[in-house]
Parts: structure tokens; C-alpha cells; sequence
């Protein structure tokens, strides 16, 4: 293997999805801070790139191309990101509206947060079944792969920070949705942090080895496309295990 088959088949790609990914989180975040006025009509305003995304992969279902690959793989990120900003607008958030009761536990506590977030799950699952029915007839399922693993590490993130973990950023939330920091709970990693971040951390290892395999054929890119997707959703994963910098409370003034 020579470098140039090391950059355009592991670093290209992997660089394209880091890039890809942060523009996204941060204009997300750039959005829902503006207000939920805002960021609710910047859902409706980005329907037509949701519409072009779908459009995108139907375009490219049939294309075995790098430059297919890359299409396919930024048209499930947008549609993954237009669900993430209709979860954070309020828009497809979830019918409970209110903070976690303080003594709830296990099942419970896990009910109620499935209230806060009932509307975006179903929406995440009714645009997969739409994904799969759109593109049965694909030569490769990128698309789906990435909008379908983006919502599973999200998933997982969250389930996490349901039970239990050392590093929460609950400041992230926009007003609107203050109430559900009362939801993290901050201590040491749950038993599902092992081998929840084992499955995302393994599968992106597996892909990333598979690459090799297939150099000088364009599936080497799908490949490490979604091996950097589960590479970055385990590295966060792995981040929610830095505890929390304490709080200094301010020096007291006369």
C-alpha cells in the first residue's frame, strides 16, 4: 500500500466526515441558541434541502463511484441533521414537557424520558422504513447506513447519559428544552456504558481493517466512510467518561 492509497481511501474520507460532522453539530447549535422561534423556522425552511437529500440518494442508489459514495454518505448526514434540529426546534421533540420527578428510577425514569423524546423516535423510524422502501432497489445502502447508525450512536449516547455518566453538557440544551437536563444523571458509568461503547468501538476497528481488502475498488470508501462515522460515535462515547471540571464557586465579596 503506498501513501496515496492511504489518503485518498483512509485520510480522505476520514477528514470529509469529521468536517462533515462538526459543521453540522455546530450550525445546530448556532441555530438552537438563536431561540426556539428561530430554529422552528429554520425547519421549514430547510425542507427543500431534506427533499434534495432524499433526491440525492435516490440519484446515487445505483452509483458504485467514489464520488457516489460521498454523495450518498452527505445526503444521510443532512437528513439526520434536519431530524436533530426538528428534535432540538421543540418542533419533534416529544408530548412531556417537564423536568424528570426527582425520586423516579429504572423503568420508570426511563418511560418518562421516552416521553421527552416520543416524537423524534417515531420520525427517526417512520424515515427509515421510508429510506428502505425508497431505495429497495439500490446497489449499496450508504444512505440508509448513515442516517440508520447515526441514530443508533445517538441512541446509545443517550441511554447513557440516562443512567449514569461522568461528563454531561446540559449548558447545549436551547430554553426551551432546559427541562431536560433533569434527565442526565451525572455519577460513575451504568453497566450498559461497557458494552455499549464496546459494539460501536469493535465495529468501527472491523471496518477499518476490512478497507485494506478492497483497495482500488470505490467500496473501500463506503467502507470508511462509516467506519469514521462509528469512529467519532465512539470517541464520544468514550469522552462521557472525563468527569465534569468542578464548579469554583466565586470568591466572596463584602
Amino acid at each position: 500500500m503506498i501513501w496515496s492509497d492511504i489518503a485518498f481511501y483512509y485520510l480522505l474520507p476520514l477528514l470529509t466526515v469529521v468536517a462533515l460532522w462538526l459543521g453540522l453539530t455546530f450550525g445546530l447549535i448556532w441555530l438552537n441558541r438563536r431561540g426556539q422561534w428561530v430554529a422552528g423556522w429554520a425547519v421549514f425552511l430547510s425542507l427543500p434541502v431534506l427533499i434534495f437529500a432524499h433526491s440525492e440518494l435516490l440519484a446515487t442508489r445505483h452509483d458504485l463511484s467514489a464520488g457516489g459514495a460521498y454523495r450518498a454518505f452527505a445526503a444521510g448526514m443532512l437528513i439526520w441533521a434536519w431530524h436533530e434540529l426538528a428534535f432540538y426546534s421543540g418542533i419533534l421533540a416529544g408530548p412531556r414537557r417537564k423536568p424528570c420527578p426527582p425520586d423516579a428510577r429504572g423503568f420508570q425514569r426511563f418511560y418518562y424520558a421516552l416521553g421527552t423524546h416520543f416524537y423524534h423516535q417515531l420520525s427517526c423510524l417512520l424515515e427509515l422504513g421510508l429510506l428502505v422502501w425508497l431505495l429497495q432497489d439500490a446497489s449499496h445502502w450508504l444512505g440508509p447506513l448513515t442516517f440508520g447508525l447515526s441514530w443508533a450512536l445517538q441512541q446509545s449516547a443517550k441511554l447513557n447519559v440516562l443512567y449514569g455518566v461522568r461528563s454531561l453538557q446540559v449548558d447545549l440544551f436551547p430554553a426551551h428544552l432546559a427541562f431536560l437536563a433533569s434527565y442526565w444523571q451525572p455519577g460513575p458509568p451504568s453497566a450498559f456504558f461497557r458494552p455499549s461503547v464496546s459494539v460501536s468501538t469493535l465495529l468501527a476497528l472491523m471496518l477499518w481493517l476490512s478497507i485494506g481488502a478492497h483497495i482500488g475498488d470505490p467500496a473501500a470508501i463506503r467502507l470508511a466512510l462509516l467506519a469514521s462515522l462509528l469512529t467519532l460515535g465512539a470517541l464520544e462515547h468514550w469522552l462521557l467518561l472525563i468527569p465534569a471540571p468542578a464548579t469554583v464557586p466565586a470568591p466572596a465579596t463584602d
